[in-house]
């Protein structure tokens, strides 16, 4: 016959143990993921403003390179969050496209809808253009400047207007 004053050998969790696991769980995850979100937008704009730069520099090399006029014009005006293309100006040829930017993010240029950089890899803008790079739900942005010389500038701009 068996003992049963014995006590049992019991492994696993209490269904009490798993629900207070479960209420500080959700309690972490509720403060974690709203900053995960504003980091997902700030990684965003920075990426965004990378292809941009990435962009100029390709258009810049590409005219120096062939010896001919490159451009970068935007696909909705002053509005470059629709996207861009990288174009040489003789032919027409598409060097690269960019799609429109997602989310809530806005990319906007003062006066230009184009960037024309000549043979020597300057740009025939006559002055220094700047654009911001923006999310309506991020404080910080991007500001990015192309001088004369075609030299890029990309620096983080708080408040973003």
């Amino acid at each position: 016959m068996k003992n049963t004053n014995q006590p049992r050998l019991v492994r696993g969790f209490t269904v009490l143990e798993l629900m207070v696991t479960v209420i500080i769980a959700s309690i972490l995850l509720s403060i974690a993921i709203p900053s995960f979100t504003n980091l997902i937008r700030r990684n965003q704009i920075t990426t965004y403003a990378n292809e941009f730069g990435t962009a100029v520099n390709l258009a810049r090399s590409e005219a120096a390179k062939r010896g001919t006029s490159v451009s970068i014009t935007s696909n909705n005006g002053t509005d470059w969050t629709q996207g861009w293309n990288v174009n040489i100006v003789s032919s027409a040829e598409l060097l690269r496209s960019a799609p429109a930017l997602t989310g809530d993010n806005t990319f906007t240029s003062g006066i230009n809808n184009t960037v024309t950089f000549d043979s020597r890899g300057f740009t025939t803008l006559g002055a220094e253009e700047t654009w911001l790079l923006c999310n309506a739900n991020v404080t910080a942005g991007r500001q990015i400047r192309i001088a004369v010389t075609g030299r890029i500038s990309v620096r983080e701009i708080t408040p973003c207007l």
